[in-house]
């Protein structure tokens, strides 16, 4: 492979896993990135990708090869955002990916509190609800403890759970919850198990399954946090301990000197520390 432009298109399909989401990402067209993918392929002499029912995912034959893209990308943003530091140039994007409840409870008001840890940054921040990597982030911030691979990882903070209702309801019925994700895995068994049913109604989010506790009196499973801002809510079972999940946030190791990647990383731990007393109840805790 003579051209060196390919890797780009490499990276992106390998990220995104469809040709529409690379095209985006690269900012050419769909046609554009399949025609370079199989021009790459015919230089391998073999699939550089492979179709499954979760999208593109790439072969043995270019594994290598994405990572040394991936490294020289980290590399080559970390220099540039160095160099834009220090002369104070333009701004560096970055894009992060967080499940939307830490978004709403966590990040959103440390963008108010704290907009001056993340001088110099354009910050573009998106739902991440499954577990499948880096994707199109920069950094991401999940639930759980990511997967091992060339990345660097960091406890950021933990976040409690309990099932409840409302004072007007009760827990004998129905009860909504959580499209099945890896995320919302420990959440759901905690529910079935305590209403020995499946949800009559589910979506993808906390944010979303707040409202549609609120519109249905359903009860469900809920952050702390969010519950306590609706005083309408009480735990289904007050004296037992919640159950607390431990929220990790993650890069690829290319960007360990990146001062953006730096920035922003200390802003995302000084938000869950600020709102640590709020994040973590008073009672006895226990870990997932």
């Amino acid at each position: 492979m003579n051209n060196w432009d390919d890797l780009r298109f490499l990276v992106a399909l390998s990220k995104t896993g469809t040709m529409t989401a690379a095209a985006k990402l690269l900012g050419t067209n769909t046609a554009t990135v399949s025609r370079r993918i199989d021009r790459l392929s015919e230089a391998l002499g073999r699939p550089a990708f492979i179709k499954t029912s979760e999208g593109w995912r790439p072969s043995d034959a270019v594994r290598d090869l994405i990572h040394v893209a991936q490294n020289f990308d980290g590399q080559l943003q970390s220099t540039l955002n160095r160099q834009s530091d220090e002369m104070e140039a333009e701004q560096v994007s970055l894009n992060l990916g967080c499940v939307p409840v830490v978004i709403a409870l966590i990040l959103f008001p440390g963008l108010t509190h704290h907009a001056n840890m993340l001088r110099g940054i354009k910050l573009t921040i998106s739902d991440r609800l499954g577990r499948e990597g880096l994707g199109e982030n920069d950094l991401v911030v999940q639930f759980g403890r990511p997967e091992q691979g060339r990345i660097v990882a960091r406890r950021a903070g933990q976040m409690s759970f309990r099932l409840y209702r409302f004072c007007d309801g009760d827990t004998s019925g129905d009860w909504a919850g959580l499209n099945d994700t890896p995320n919302s895995s420990p959440f759901m068994a905690q529910a079935r198990t305590w209403f020995d049913c499946e949800p009559k109604l589910k979506v993808d989010n906390f944010v979303a399954l707040h409202g549609l506790m609120q519109v249905t009196r359903l009860p469900g499973p809920l952050p702390d946090l969010l519950a306590r801002r609706d005083p309408d809510l009480v735990p289904v079972q007050p004296e037992a301990n919640p159950f607390v999940v431990e929220c990790w946030l993650f890069y690829h190791e290319s960007r360990r000197s990146d001062p953006g990647m730096r920035r922003a990383v200390d802003w995302v731990i000084h938000c869950f520390e600020e709102f640590g007393m709020d994040v973590m109840p008073k009672i006895g805790r226990v870990h997932a």
